[in-house]
């Protein structure tokens, strides 16, 4: 099988060193990731990754780091920035010969009102537009936000939906899916795929909780305009923590039509070669 040079960016976030582990089992594949500082992701040189500097923010040290690259992993930050970031890689690789951006985007669903959902679908169709082979995912909602972002605290979750039942899937998920879409591009290429394979509200998921660890897990209801305030005060960018405060609040008065939608699992299965993980199975690998 002939070699290919895949780019990662965002390797060491949830999704990124989740798609590293997949490409890693493919001996066909020789793996690069654009970090800014070379030293704190040293980690992933265990994985066989080659290591370069780069920063979003800095365009000269974009399209340098293309050279000879096959395929790409474009996944941005938590930032309005995204925007002008994404065009910079996107207008690089296409100068830099890249074949095929895998882009990992946000909930394939139509609501307009969320505004980041927008943003990436306009990501989305400007990679088409340049005419790049292409693989587009749409996560829901991620289970790591009750888990690792400081939403499980003190015996107790944050609820921001109210009774709202959402779609979930893990991150690591997502990640296995970019790690098989730019291993086989041939399988995978103008494909969209949302993703999310478990339907629950924030009630029934501190119930799994607490029966797994033993304890009394509580609700803790929170206003979304107290969780922006608190979020712009700990330094987060204004622009895109009001596009997730507006969909808690659409979330929490049921606004969001098909919010609970799942997808094919046999799809991911026949994918990846494993089931994606639910609820039950998800906390049982974080909490054993």
């Amino acid at each position: 099988m002939t070699s290919r040079n895949i780019f990662v960016i965002g390797a060491t976030g949830k999704v990124g060193s989740a798609a590293i582990q997949q490409l890693a089992k493919h001996s066909h594949i020789n793996i690069h990731a654009g970090v800014r500082d070379v030293h704190k992701a040293s980690t992933l040189k265990n994985h066989g990754v080659n290591l370069i500097h780069m920063d979003l923010d800095k365009p000269d040290s974009i399209l340098s780091a293309f050279e000879d690259m096959h395929g790409l992993l474009l996944l941005t930050g938590y930032s309005v920035d995204m925007l002008k970031q994404s065009k910079r890689v996107i207008d690089a690789a296409k100068k830099a010969g890249v074949d095929h951006i895998v882009h990992i985007g946000a909930s394939g669903n139509d609501t307009a009102e969320v505004a980041h959902w927008g943003w990436h679908k306009m990501i989305e169709a400007y990679i088409e537009q340049q005419g790049f082979n292409y693989t587009h995912l749409q996560p829901e909602a991620f289970m790591q936000n009750i888990t690792a972002f400081g939403w499980l605290e003190n015996n107790r979750v944050t609820n921001l939906i109210k009774d709202a039942v959402w779609s979930w899937v893990d991150a690591n998920d997502v990640g296995a899916l970019a790690g098989e879409a730019l291993a086989r591009p041939e399988k995978f290429r103008s494909q969209v795929w949302r993703l999310g394979y478990d339907a629950a509200d924030i009630k029934s998921v501190a119930k799994m909780l607490s029966k797994k660890m033993q304890k009394d897990i509580q609700l803790l209801d929170l206003d979304p305009s107290a969780f922006y305030d608190a979020a712009i005060n700990a330094g987060a960018d204004p622009a895109y923590m009001s596009c997730i405060r507006d969909q808690f609040i659409l979330n929490g008065q049921n606004a969001i039509a098909n919010a609970d939608t799942t997808f094919d699992e046999n799809a991911f299965l026949k994918a990846v070669g494993r089931l994606p993980n639910k609820w039950g199975s998800y906390i049982e690998r974080e909490f054993s």
